[in-house]
């Protein structure tokens, strides 16, 4: 069906939507969600006849859709200012450098758990006599104290002396 040019009066979805150039479920969309201004019969329901006047229509696409503002280069006047770029680049520089600190902290964390379960390794061997599996019992009982006698000078080498003495 053709929409004639002289028509003021639109009077079927299939007629409204030809004339904005959509489909019909767009234009029923835009009445109810951007308030198109269709009218209908007086205590009409939602799904009776509708009428729409060009004239309505054409206020409404001017007041409603406005046409995006352009610079005189000809570039679209919702490009970025330079300062929002800038900041936007500090804020992707910032990023980059969280992300490489991040690394560098997981590498570090990484590297001092493999040095704690090589000295707790070998703090087993040296005071067990060899490798503590779960389960077995430590045969000689050793507390903390006879470990690590109280911070004193030279208390490292009594340390190292309980470690390495004989088992009776």
């Amino acid at each position: 069906m053709d929409i004639s040019q002289d028509s003021t009066v639109l009077s079927s979805w299939k007629d409204i939507a030809q004339y904005l150039g959509k489909g019909v479920r767009t234009v029923q969309r835009w009445e109810r969600h951007l308030g198109l201004p269709v009218r209908r019969p007086t205590g009409a329901t939602q799904k009776s006849a509708v009428v729409l006047y060009r004239g309505d229509v054409d206020v409404w696409l001017a007041t409603r859709f406005s046409a995006r503002p352009f610079l005189k280069d000809g570039v679209n006047g919702n490009q970025p200012s330079r300062s929002t770029r800038s900041a936007l680049k500090e804020r992707i520089r910032t990023a980059q450098e969280l992300r490489i600190a991040n690394q560098v902290l997981t590498e570090q964390i990484a590297a001092a758990i493999r040095l704690l379960a090589e000295r707790c390794d070998l703090l087993n061997t040296q005071v067990l006599g060899g490798p503590w599996r779960a389960g077995e019992p430590l045969g000689q009982e050793l507390t903390i104290r006879e470990l690590l006698p109280a911070a004193q000078p030279g208390s490292a080498m009594l340390v190292q002396r309980r470690l390495h003495k004989p088992r009776s």
